[in-house]
């Protein structure tokens, strides 16, 4: 059987690009044939608002990764769906997280369509309704979808946003696996060491790009009501897609600004497992959601998590006992992080058990049951 894989690769960096080589990996170790096909141009640089879209990792070992897609080029389109139909693969699966992408994976789709009638066209939905909505978007997704056979969410929200657009495609939901390939945890002392920090603290971490729509400015008000007792300094990981300045003078309006360590910039690879064994909690602190990457990180870290009850994100906490879940408020985030850093033993503290049902051998063996393809 081969596959190819459609969409962010490295040397392009970002959550989605980690789920769609961790996904190829996983299908190439179930003696598939997997090549990807990802961007020459991902985004025009004046729409990123990042410093840089690629990656100072290293190349993923063992994957065959070609850069072909110009995300806002027509004539490229229609060619990379040739060169796909010259491979003659079973099964093409697209990574689809924006309706920007939309245009460019669908008339690629079409193309494979016209090509190779009975190969399988299948799209991984990461987001469907933009955090940050523009008019076009909902004729952009639904462009991509009539363009699928069969369409793969991540969490039973994003599922039904799909079904509602979309109610004659065939939409299933299976669940984003634990991202493993940052290597072992490492002892807290240690990670706390490596950064230079203070180990009297005990340390939360908000990780992951700052958006208006994580809330970290909940969490930046929350910090004057947790216990003083606990001596909390917050870690924000991370590079900011918006104003920092804006949360500079919030911090300085709240007064905590000797409680926060910021970080503005890409974490690499090599230094997540630093960040997240240094703290004693992971916050999500979001106002919106639907599924989010940092989840699956901390798992693999073994950390407990404070969650916003949005989206899907309070479901693995409920049904583990790994975390707690707070309203969408600065008080109810503290109040949650208070009541952890009181009784930090009323938490489960073994992972093998949900490791083992999300991992990404789970993920593949569900993906083909699901769409017949053993």
């Amino acid at each position: 059987m081969k596959a190819i894989f459609i969409g962010p690769a490295y040397p392009y960096r970002g959550g989605i690009a980690a789920f769609n080589e961790n996904l190829a990996s996983t299908f190439q170790s179930n003696d598939w044939t997997c090549k990807m096909i990802t961007f020459t141009q991902q985004y025009p640089n004046f729409l990123f608002p990042g410093k840089t879209q690629l990656t100072t990792d290293d190349a993923p070992p063992n994957l065959s990764i070609k850069r072909g897609i110009y995300s806002t080029n027509p004539l490229n389109w229609l060619k990379i769906s040739k060169e796909i139909v010259a491979e003659k693969p079973d099964i093409v699966i697209t990574q689809y997280w924006m309706p920007f992408m939309a245009p460019a994976f669908g008339t690629i789709l079409r193309g494979i369509k016209k090509g190779l009638p009975d190969t399988k066209r299948i799209t991984i939905v990461h987001n469907f309704k933009p955090h940050e909505s523009r008019i076009g978007d909902q004729q952009l997704n639904k462009f991509i979808v009539n363009r699928t056979d069969h369409l793969i969410c991540l969490s039973e929200n994003v599922s039904n946003e799909v079904r509602q657009n979309a109610p004659d495609k065939i939409v299933k939901t299976l669940f984003h696996p634990i991202y493993d390939h940052y290597g072992s945890p490492i002892e807290q002392h240690k990670a706390i060491r490596d950064l230079g920090l203070d180990p009297k603290c005990k340390y939360l971490l908000f990780f992951g790009l700052i958006r208006q729509y994580k809330g970290l400015d909940l969490l930046i008000e929350a910090l004057k009501h947790i216990k003083e007792n606990h001596n909390v300094k917050l870690i924000i990981a991370g590079e900011f897609y918006e104003s920092e300045k804006k949360y500079n003078d919030l911090i300085e309006s709240q007064g905590v600004k000797d409680k926060i360590i910021k970080v503005n910039k890409y974490i690499p690879n090599d230094d997540v497992p630093k960040y997240f064994c240094a703290a004693d909690l992971i916050v999500l602190p979001y106002k919106t959601a639907t599924q989010s990457g940092v989840v699956p990180i901390a798992l693999h870290f073994n950390k407990n998590i404070i969650v916003t009850d949005v989206g899907s994100l309070s479901q693995l906490i409920k049904k583990h006992n790994i975390g707690y879940i707070a309203e969408t408020t600065p008080q109810s985030i503290a109040e949650q992080i208070n009541t952890h850093l009181d009784n930090p033993q009323l938490l489960n503290h073994d992972f093998s058990d949900i490791k083992q049902e999300l991992s990404w051998q789970s993920f593949f063996d569900n993906f083909v049951t699901e769409l017949s393809l053993k």
